[in-house]
């Protein structure tokens, strides 16, 4: 179990956009959301999917734009022990003060593939595939030293997720 109190939100992450530019020019300014780097000529688009035109027409040629968030889910890690949770059957060096907001790492935890955004000292977003939340949520869960049952009913949160709720859980 984690010492510092940690949160954790799931969602569905179906605003997230994978932007590839194949020249040298670098991504749109974005009114909202944030970009993320992830390989040397892709960007992941957080929040941008209402943008979605105006940047395909703004890349014109240049590039293309691929929806991924739906088979995504975000969990938001709340709390100052974030970093020490990721740790917990992962190998990624979560605890690097250098890794933090406008950053994103791919890796595993639990065998599961995920990328890792700092959105602040105290918060973070796991992106992971759908098909694996109920592993993960159920490992932070007992992690964090939360309700047992809670992470049993991933099956309810995935059809929360499509209804466009939001499902929290964490020590009360």
């Amino acid at each position: 179990m984690t010492e510092a109190r940690v949160t954790l939100a799931i969602a569905a992450a179906g605003d997230v956009i994978a932007l590839d530019l194949w020249d040298d020019s670098e991504p749109p300014n974005l009114p909202t959301g944030r970009t993320l780097p992830v390989e040397p000529r892709r960007w992941w688009l957080i929040d941008a999917a209402q943008h979605a035109p105006a940047i395909t027409a703004h890349i014109a040629d240049r590039g293309a734009l691929s929806p991924l968030g739906g088979g995504l889910i975000r969990a938001t890690l709340t709390g100052p022990g974030w970093r020490g949770l990721l740790s917990v059957s992962g190998w990624f060096d979560s605890e690097n003060p250098d890794f933090g907001p406008g950053q994103i790492a791919a890796t595993t935890i639990h065998h599961v593939p995920v990328w890792i955004a700092p959105i602040s000292d105290t918060a973070c977003e796991v992106y992971l595939p759908s098909s694996y939340a109920a592993s993960l949520v159920d490992l932070w869960t007992r992690a964090i030293g939360g309700n047992r049952t809670a992470a049993c009913t991933v099956q309810q949160s995935r059809r929360q997720l499509t209804a466009g709720k939001r499902t929290q859980w964490g020590p009360a």
